[in-house]
């Protein structure tokens, strides 16, 4: 099984089988940081009973290192061999005799799977098949052949997993930012709910533009395994799945007004690579960072790599009659302002590209109301270090007053000081209660058609595709 484990205790409450006991799969520096606080009050409140992780045997020094430092240690470690067999990136043979055992021992369990996207589809297989809770980090897969990422997968295998899940009764949940979110959710998405419920106004029209703030180097691109390019994957299957998950949530209200009516998108896209990006950023600042590499790729390292910053238009229609309802864009942008001032990436940050996110939304109910906020992310610094990175946001909404009364013409709001990553807390903590409702698994066929789609027309520069969303 090669497994090595830093606890022997893992059998010491064998009669205690009501709270479930939870598996980390893949222990990063999100986990340590984002999401141990929510695992301390969890079992502090007696929802789950302790937890393990499993985790690859390349990483051991780096857990290890991490273990020593936190207050609540897991009960047990396991370490999988790297990757051995061509394509497989969860191997069943590996980790299912970890599972079988921790579950002898613990009964109930609860996954949480944090692994890097190409391996999370075989731990949430496993995981549906054998009626375990689970949450999966976002996106849920990355279908691979021949080693690189096909999108054209992606619906079938969403399918299959969501047909299975409803034959059992264990619940399965997704990671995303875009569903308890204080600002997006809470204070844009709800209210604009309720206006076109008032009004009967569909979503006329809607556009997101996230920039990421990201600034990897040419030998970055080759060499990382986190938020790797190099499968052919890029921006849509990193942080743009936060965005994307969002603005179906807003494409979606119009079935508030069109309950019965099936809606198709037609979209196109532009998309810049990696390999753009040396005509992108200026020489006397690449150049600080030995970065100037006006011939690359070459040789071994011509494959295609994920794009680093597209542009999606389209336009969403009643499939029955034609007519268009909503138009609109998303971005998602990669090279836009950054916080880094490195050559080499830090070690046990998570921030090790600099990214500072700044994202802009704005909604519109035909010639009756809007709403546009601007959300960005503000930098503290301390004595020349960045310490944290809180968030403002700016909201301001635009009325026909005229014929709406009781209305005011214009309206602005601000918020300040609060982090992004509580939403992704509070998401957390719901599963972690058995109280998860708003991302569920099922719920994200829509959003995984969509990045589909957005992947296969990165590839065709421009080209419309439709699909029903």
């Amino acid at each position: 099984m090669n497994q090595v484990s830093v606890s022997k205790n893992l059998g010491k409450d064998i009669g205690e089988r009501v709270r479930a006991h939870l598996i980390v799969v893949g222990f990063d520096d999100i986990v340590c940081n984002k999401y141990l606080p929510c695992i301390e009050k969890a079992v502090g409140s007696k929802f789950i009973d302790s937890y393990s992780i499993i985790e690859l045997e390349s990483q051991k020094i780096n857990i290890e290192e991490k273990i020593s430092h936190i207050k609540l240690k897991p009960t047990s470690v396991y370490y999988l061999p790297d990757p051995r067999r061509k394509g497989v990136y969860a191997d069943l043979e590996d980790f299912e005799p970890i599972f079988k055992e921790i579950k002898k021992y613990k009964g109930k369990l609860k996954v949480y799977i944090a692994t890097e996207l190409k391996a999370h589809e075989g731990y949430l297989k496993y995981c549906i098949e054998n009626n375990i809770d689970s949450l999966v980090e976002k996106p849920i897969l990355a279908p691979m052949r021949d080693g690189q990422f096909d999108p054209t997968l992606i619906e079938s295998a969403m399918r299959h997993l969501v047909n299975v899940a409803k034959k059992k009764s264990a619940k399965h949940s997704a990671m995303t930012l875009s569903r308890y979110h204080k600002i997006y959710n809470e204070k844009v998405l709800k209210p604009l709910e309720q206006k076109m419920i008032e009004l009967d106004a569909p979503l006329t029209s809607f556009h997101l533009r996230y920039s990421g703030g990201v600034w990897n180097l040419h030998r970055e691109y080759e060499s990382r395994e986190d938020h790797p390019y190099k499968y052919d994957y890029g921006m849509i299957m990193h942080g743009g799945y936060h965005y994307i998950d969002l603005a179906v949530q807003f494409l979606r209200l119009n079935k508030l007004i069109f309950p019965d009516s099936v809606f198709s998108l037609t979209i196109s896209s532009y998309a810049a690579y990696p390999a753009d990006q040396n005509d992108r950023i200026p020489k006397k600042f690449s150049e600080n960072f030995d970065d100037n590499c006006p011939n690359w790729p070459s040789g071994s390292n011509s494959s295609k790599y994920g794009e680093t910053d597209l542009v999606t238009t389209f336009c969403l229609r009643k499939k029955d009659t034609g007519k268009i309802l909503t138009v609109g864009t998303i971005s998602l942008e990669q090279t836009t302002p950054s916080i880094r001032m490195w050559k080499n990436l830090p070690s046990l940050v998570y921030n090790k590209n600099g990214r500072v996110s700044s994202v802009e939304l704005e909604a519109q109910l035909s010639t009756l109301h809007s709403v546009n906020v601007h959300c960005f992310d503000v930098p503290n610094q301390n004595n020349q270090e960045i310490d944290r990175i809180s968030a403002f946001a700016r909201i301001s909404r635009k009325t026909n007053a005229s014929l709406l009364k009781g209305e005011e013409y214009n309206t602005e709001e601000t918020h300040n000081g609060f982090f992004h990553s509580d939403s992704n807390r509070q998401l957390m903590t719901a599963w972690l209660r058995n109280e998860e409702y708003r991302s569920q698994l099922a719920d994200h066929i829509s959003t995984m058609r969509l990045v589909q789609y957005m992947a296969m027309s990165t590839r065709k520069q421009g080209y419309p595709i439709t699909f029903d969303l």
